[in-house]
């Protein structure tokens, strides 16, 4: 099997299966040292020590089973649990729900320091997961508990409860000649093996970060020399220069499980007195009456997440709100001891999915400091990993050890940890500092959850380089637009646009139907039959293609005007606008790149493409977004015309006239033969001219008048009220 080559730093790396399969024995396949050395015995001869070494140490090896037991809710963690597999150099890691699910435990590879203390690999499992653990030896079980744990070997001793029948404690010799071999007996692609291979400690890697070395070894190892004299243990795959010197486990140093338990209780207690459960609060977008093609369950008035307190006092909060909701933020609410202390916003980072806040009072806590430095000066340190869950006012934390092995080089060349997950996830050094925590990316399409790792380093220059557009606004809603009614290309339309390569045959660009007038689309100089075919935000590295399918057209081709009257009225409140709604896919997206940012639009044109510079500007008052005026009595809604609704009746700027938006089944209006979207033009003989003079018009008035418009054909509609209310 190929060694897998020493990285820069890791936490979590790929999962393996194990099962329990009748034992076969395997020798090497490969005669070269893991550091690349010159072969040493031949492949008969290391079959022969394979044998020899497994008849010598077969009552001295055991298996250590761990089974897990479900949190208050039923499920554990994400973190996989895992040890370094000599066969293969890589972790075997689980997830322990899955096992629970399974039914079965997890099992690791143990060796015998006396009848009743076994050393295994540090599954980084918390002592409250775990519901039991087994010695098995000759098909017996022994229960057994973590006596110590050994960090800087990623090791646990394990201690039964009663002496093992029958074993062998292992004898390690000071001194042996020779040269040496890693012996290893591991369950491996669900086969159980054993397998001997030259060992050599020669293969020396230098952290230039961090300025120190470290020698390749095999893990889970027994070192013997060709005699088969033992000489130590290997546990970890790569271990400081000089350490790979000291292989017998009696002489390492141990932290006895009570003084592990202690440092992970004060470790968890500052974690409670400094991270918190936040609830951000948001301004109600107006849903209006018909706009059924706008996705109702996208719509967020409030948003809990958890905020973390840093060493100047302020608070990170992780919730990834696009720059539409930042918009919409009316209210910071952080929860401590189960009071509500209010905080004021700062700033939001520019590339991911968090923001800052001010607290009206000291929250308590010293706070935690960001660790200043390039991760890769903590490689191989010893590591807390919290997976954190948010659950309204509430945070479920778990904790886990690790140590770091590699990094993986994320956004803009920053190192980071290698794991993403749709979980909260954060690293920290064992002093306290942040190392790492995982973050959604700011993208201009939605990124379904994702979290990615965001470094120490990163984390810092973001909170210095805030996004100065992305800010809470006052007032009403607003809306980014660019002005346009557009439908999808597809391959017939791309041809006879003479576009079909700048478009994929069809597969990108949306064909602008028509321009508002004094729109960012009109001034731009953009036209009917232009097509928006690429959008790149201002610092992107590239630009984001527009895929049609994922833009719903913004348009209805018909609208039922000459059925209208047969429509009947349970169905008033379902009827689409006949206009497009501001709320559409694309201005959607403009509005995730936020107001105020600079984009270039890319467009097509006669089959030639060319560049429009955009600054994202908030759409005028729409029928999604003005006031509504609602009368009981009438039984309807109204308001004032806005720019869409005079674009689709054609209407100049000087008519007046107000618009129905909503018609209640039943009521006084229903009932005289008003319907939603047509116009009310007059009251009584009055013209009317916007939703003002209309509420001035019907004020103590017994009967109405109602001049109404639909589309070029006016009605009077008498409606009388009852005015003693």
């Amino acid at each position: 099997m190929n060694r897998k080559k020493l990285l820069t730093l890791t936490v979590l790396v790929s999962a393996g299966a194990l099962f329990a399969v009748p034992e076969t024995i395997s020798a090497a396949q490969s005669t070269t040292s893991p550091a690349g050395q010159e072969k040493n015995l031949s492949s008969a001869d290391l079959s022969k020590l394979n044998r020899k070494l497994l008849d010598k140490f077969a009552s001295s090896l055991v298996d250590i089973e761990y089974f897990f037991r479900p949190d208050e809710n039923a499920d554990r963690t994400e973190v996989a649990v895992g040890y370094a597999c000599p066969a293969c150099n890589r972790m075997h890691n689980e997830n322990p729900e899955t096992i629970l699910a399974d039914q079965r435990p997890f099992r690791v590879p143990g060796y015998a320091l006396s009848s009743t203390e076994f050393l295994s690999s540090d599954i980084t499992a918390m002592p409250d997961w775990v519901k039991s653990i087994d010695v098995v030896f000759n098909g017996k079980r022994y229960p057994a508990a973590i006596a110590a744990y050994y960090p800087e070997h990623r090791s646990v001793k394990i201690r039964t409860k009663q002496p093992v029948e029958g074993i062998v404690p292992l004898t390690f010799q000071k001194e042996g000649k020779g040269k040496k071999f890693a012996f290893f007996r591991v369950e491996e692609g669900g086969t159980r093996i054993s397998s001997v291979r030259p060992y050599s400690n020669t293969g020396i890697v230098r952290n230039l970060a961090s300025g120190k070395e470290y020698v390749n070894t095999s893990p889970n190892s027994l070192i013997v020399n060709e005699k088969g004299d033992l000489l130590g243990l290997s546990m970890k795959s790569n271990q400081p220069l000089g350490a790979e010197r000291n292989l017998n486990p009696l002489t390492w140093k141990p932290l006895p499980a009570a003084e592990f338990e202690k440092r992970l209780s004060e470790f968890n207690a500052m974690l409670k007195q400094n991270v918190y459960p936040v609830r951000l609060r948001l301004k109600p977008v107006k849903q209006a009456s018909g706009t059924l093609r706008y996705r109702r369950g996208k719509t967020r008035n409030e948003v809990d997440a958890f905020g973390i307190k840093l060493n100047n006092g302020h608070v990170l909060v992780a919730a990834n709100l696009t720059p539409a909701e930042t918009a919409r933020l009316s209210g910071i609410l952080i929860t401590v001891n189960g009071k509500t202390v209010p905080a004021r916003f700062e700033g939001t980072l520019r590339n991911f999915g968090a923001l800052t806040a001010i607290p009206e009072k000291p929250l308590p806590g010293k706070g935690i400091r960001i660790y200043d430095g390039p991760l890769a000066k903590e490689f191989g340190s010893d590591v807390y990993i919290v997976q954190l869950k948010s659950f309204g006012k509430n945070l479920d934390m778990d904790v886990l050890t690790d140590e770091i092995r590699v990094l993986l080089t994320g956004f803009r060349g920053f190192q980071v940890p290698p794991f993403t997950s749709r979980s909260n996830m954060l690293v920290f050094k064992t002093d306290g500092e942040l190392l790492s925590l995982l973050l959604e990316r700011r993208r201009i399409r939605q990124a379904g959850g994702i979290k990615y790792p965001v470094s120490a380093d990163l984390l810092r220059e973001q909170m210095k380089d805030f996004d100065l557009s992305n800010v809470p606004r006052k007032g009403d809603e607003q809306i980014a637009w660019l002005g346009i009614e557009f439908q999808q290309m597809d391959p017939a339309l791309a041809r006879a646009k003479n576009a079909a390569e700048l478009t994929a045959d069809g597969k990108y660009g949306l064909l602008i139907l028509s321009v508002y007038p004094d729109s960012p689309a009109a001034k731009l100089g953009l036209k009917d039959g232009d097509i928006l075919i690429s959008i790149t935000p201002e610092g992107a590295v590239k630009p984001e293609r527009l895929q049609g399918n994922l833009f719903r057209a913004n348009r209805l081709d018909r609208f039922p005007w000459a059925r209208y009257d047969e429509i009947p009225q349970q169905y008033y409140n379902e009827i689409p606008t006949p206009w497009g709604s501001t709320r559409n896919d694309f201005n959607e997206m403009l509005g995730r790149i936020g107001l105020g940012t600079k984009v270039r639009l890319g467009v097509v044109r006669n089959g030639a493409f060319q560049d429009y510079n955009l600054t994202i500007s908030a759409a005028p008052p729409s029928f999604d977004t003005t006031e509504k005026f609602t009368d009981e009595q009438l039984g309807l809604s109204v308001c004032d015309l806005t720019y869409e609704v005079r674009n689709y009746f054609q209407m100049a700027t000087p008519e007046g006239g107000i618009l129905v938006a909503k018609v209640r089944p039943g009521g006084r209006a229903a009932v005289a033969g008003i319907k939603p979207y047509e116009l009310i033009i007059s009251v009584n003989g009055k013209a009317v001219s916007n939703l003002k003079e209309f509420k001035e018009l019907i004020a103590g008035q017994k009967e109405l008048r109602l001049g109404v418009r639909r589309l070029a054909v006016t009605r009077i509609v008498t409606v009388k009220l009852d005015n003693s209310k």
